[in-house]
């Protein structure tokens, strides 16, 4: 009986035994695992460190880029505006222009057909002019195309040379002035000092004061004519013009044509 008990006591420890040594496999496998799983664990935790660590530069980097976009569009946009506003004045400009070349090329139409007009009245005054001024407008004079001419000229040209001439004899009809010439006197000639007052007429007399009289314009040039009988009114008037007498008034004779 005893044997008996013993042999199933033998037998239940080994039993037990072994189911020990199955636990204690079991467990150091399960440990292994876990270590498996921590090591696999922690590495995974490394690599979300390192990517989320990547993430925080790479967005700093994308939100300079944001910002610098935003800083390029407004300056684009600004650039736009600018351009934008720059055309429509061009646009302005440009139809200004155009409309003062319209006006330019009628104004220039109507000056081709009336700039003849001008120049034979202008010739035709010229034959009045004094030899001073004649000679003052000889160069725009010279410009002027004679009758059944041909000239290269364009309509402004010929239009500056009228007005040339026409500006020069609006000054020199503005004032009084003495110029010295050589003239036909007597059976002779001398030099005469001349006064002129603008383009209505003229005095003259010799330094002597031997020769005097007026000169005044007609369609074929100036006429000069000696007036011995106003000598002495013509030879006051040179002497208050002077200064070497006192102002006063002087009669003198005056021929309107």
């Amino acid at each position: 009986m005893n044997g008996l008990i013993s042999l199933k006591f033998r037998s239940l420890i080994t039993g037990l035994a072994a189911s020990a040594i199955v636990l204690v496999t079991g467990f150091a496998a399960s440990l292994e695992d876990a270590r498996g799983l921590v090591d696999e664990w922690v590495e995974v935790e490394k690599l979300l460190s390192e990517e989320s660590s990547n993430w925080v530069a790479e967005e700093a980097i994308i939100v300079d880029m944001i910002a610098l976009l935003k800083s390029e569009k407004a300056s684009l946009a600004e650039r736009i505006e600018s351009s934008t506003d720059a055309m429509s004045a061009a646009d302005t400009k440009r139809s200004e222009l155009e409309e003062e070349r319209s006006e330019y090329i009628e104004a220039m139409g109507f000056l081709g057909s009336k700039i003849g007009e001008l120049e034979d009245k202008v010739t035709t005054l010229y034959k009045r002019f004094p030899k001073p001024l004649q000679e003052e407008v000889s160069v725009p004079y010279a410009r002027i195309p004679k009758p059944d001419e041909e000239t290269r000229l364009s309509e402004s040209q010929r239009l500056q040379a009228v007005v040339a001439i026409l500006s020069q004899a609006d000054k020199f009809n503005g004032g009084v002035q003495m110029i010295s010439e050589i003239q036909d006197v007597g059976d002779g000639q001398a030099e005469v000092s001349i006064l002129y007052f603008g383009l209505g007429g003229a005095y003259f007399q010799d330094e002597a004061a031997k020769y005097s009289g007026i000169g005044y314009p007609s369609d074929d040039g100036w006429v000069w004519e000696t007036t011995p009988e106003h000598a002495q009114q013509i030879s006051d008037l040179f002497a208050v013009y002077s200064g070497s007498a006192e102002a006063e008034f002087v009669q003198l004779p005056v021929t309107i044509q």
